[in-house]
């Protein structure tokens, strides 16, 4: 499940990125964010309720950082919100990100995502809650979600992961 789900993260970091650089619609952003947003969270769901060890509650939090993050950048943008409060969500997921990428420190791989994620979530704290303008937010936006969530789900649902 984690892979399917990486890769709709996937998918939505690239509208993201694509919409951040053509300076697309936020409501039609917002919507896509939302799909993908309440789709995660169903997945989750799920995961909990197959749950049985500590390391499958690990996953789901994990999980639970991207979902929360689309729901809420959903509603900010649908809503016309200002997002401050969305980027001091994205300070704490950076945070949440360095713990896991410490915590995953056996799997080099897994701890390269969970850095590179770690920037994103950061610089989106630095433009929505600081107001920084970051020129080449969008391209990596675009460039994380292909390298670190759809190539990866894609292996990983192909078991080459």
């Amino acid at each position: 499940m984690g892979g399917i789900l990486l890769i709709f993260i996937g998918s939505v970091l690239i509208v993201n990125g694509i919409s951040i650089i053509k300076g697309y619609d936020d409501k039609e952003t917002g919507i896509f964010n939302g799909i993908i947003g309440f789709f995660c969270l169903i997945g989750n769901i799920v995961l909990m309720l197959n749950a049985k060890e500590s390391a499958d509650y690990v996953a789901i939090a994990q999980s639970m950082l991207f979902t929360f993050t689309y729901i809420f950048l959903s509603l900010v943008k649908i809503c016309s919100l200002s997002g401050k409060l969305f980027g001091w969500y994205c300070l704490f997921v950076f945070f949440n990100a360095l713990f896991y990428a410490y915590y995953t420190n056996s799997d080099l791989r897994m701890v390269t995502l969970w850095l590179l994620w770690a920037v994103l979530w950061f610089l989106f704290f630095c433009v929505f809650s600081l107001n920084k303008k970051i020129r080449y937010l969008g391209n990596l936006t675009l460039i994380i979600g292909i390298a670190t969530c759809t190539i990866p789900g894609l292996m990983m649902v192909t078991n080459n992961w």
